[in-house]
């Protein structure tokens, strides 16, 4: 790849991505394939896959889409989490994969209100596993029960629309009105704390912040790799893959996606020679810090298998709520990861922010306002059945 011709095109574009670990999904697709954007197709009747269609469209780490789904019975589903779609050297301990568990059991319960149904869900009915390992156990059960009153959820509307978008932002923080408005949103949380830092010292300590852990992130070969590895590089691989994510989220298309896709970008040189790749991640990191005034983070006392997963129903219902006020949402936790690496920048972020040495900031990200991206690619429903 040649950097500086990359650097170029990218910037001639309405913006710039960050190529990392972050909870990655986003807006609509040009392709010759329907990638999940559309909701259910019309001639599916059976309840599950209609709710299971919208659930697949959830944030989720690297676009990994890490579930597997067993049909129990007519109108009940059981949830796991993929061992073959893991995060082992950004993620070591699994944590923001369960986080994406609850980010897709919060998209089929508000998926089941807009289709008269109410999902109950009974979280590790065979028993919660420690924070550190990963068990062949359902990380939830639901069962789909019929509603004769229309309780659609208000959010259901934001389910195609919904994205995260890694553009740069218009580095405006948000109106008072707006902080109100996401603060009352999470105010009946029992499980998370939701921050927003909006100052300009928060701003510039979080750039750097942000950028140093980017850095570490791709100092090693396998944590390079691993980005690598989701990068899709032309839509041959999106076809091919349906996964991951590419050029068109960081906000290119048309004649400058094609040009990169074609001539500036290839599988085969990064895999070769990762350095710019990695080289562009951080400069990128550092501009999209740079560009954006708010921020946010939920953080939690305790740091359970359950803790997480409904961490990221309610990081879910925020990115909904955010699209549904017209905000632009990206994560950027790159800092929060547990490897040992990251552990000093870790401590200093959550000191210069006075955060509980005990506490766990599960997920940190960015607000604010930027034109809408592409959407990330999603498999077929019945990829993810275990029959």
């Amino acid at each position: 790849m040649n950097r500086r011709n990359f650097i170029t095109i990218l910037g001639l574009g309405a913006g710039s991505a960050v190529f990392s670990s972050a909870l990655t999904s986003c807006s609509d697709l040009d392709t010759r394939l329907d990638y999940g954007w559309n909701g259910p197709k019309p001639d599916i009747k059976d309840i599950r896959l209609q709710v299971l269609a919208y659930a697949i469209l959830c944030p989720n780490p690297h676009n990994k889409q890490p579930w597997i789904v067993r049909l129990i019975g007519p109108t009940s589903i059981e949830l796991y989490v993929d061992p073959n779609r893991l995060l082992p050297a950004t993620d070591p301990f699994f944590r923001q994969i369960h986080i994406g568990q609850g980010t897709f059991l919060e998209t089929l319960s508000i998926a089941a209100t807009g289709l008269g149904y109410h999902a109950q869900i009974n979280y590790f009915p065979q028993g919660m596993y420690n924070n550190t390992e990963l068990r062949n156990k359902p990380v939830a059960s639901i069962s789909l029960i019929k509603q004769d009153n229309n309780d659609r959820d208000p959010l259901f509307a934001q389910l195609l629309r919904r994205h995260s978008n890694k553009r740069e932002y218009d580095n405006l923080p948000l109106t008072p009105s707006h902080v109100s408005e996401l603060r009352e949103s999470h105010g009946s949380s029992t499980v998370s704390e939701l921050t927003l830092v909006q100052s300009p010292d928060a701003k510039l300590k979080l750039e750097q912040v942000l950028t140093s852990a980017m850095q570490i992130e791709v100092g090693n070969k396998n944590r390079d790799m691993e980005t690598i590895d989701m990068f899709r590089f032309n839509e041959d691989e999106l076809e091919k893959y349906r996964d991951g994510f590419g050029v068109a989220q960081a906000g290119l298309s048309g004649v400058k996606k094609f040009f990169v896709e074609n001539f500036i970008l290839s599988r085969e040189s990064v895999e070769k020679d990762a350095s710019a790749f990695g080289e562009q991640a951080v400069e990128m990191t550092q501009k999209t810090a740079a560009s954006t005034a708010t921020f946010a983070w939920l953080s939690t006392i305790t740091n359970t298998r359950l803790d997480q997963v409904k961490v990221g129903r309610e990081y879910c219902r925020i990115n909904l709520k955010t699209t549904a006020m017209g905000l632009a949402q990206h994560p950027m936790s790159q800092v929060l990861q547990e490897y040992e690496e990251m552990k000093t920048l870790q401590t200093t972020f959550k000191n210069h922010f006075n955060i509980g040495s005990t506490h766990t900031v599960q997920m940190l990200f960015r607000l604010g306002k930027a034109e809408a991206t592409t959407h990330g690619p999603r498999r077929e429903v019945k990829s993810i059945i275990d029959a």
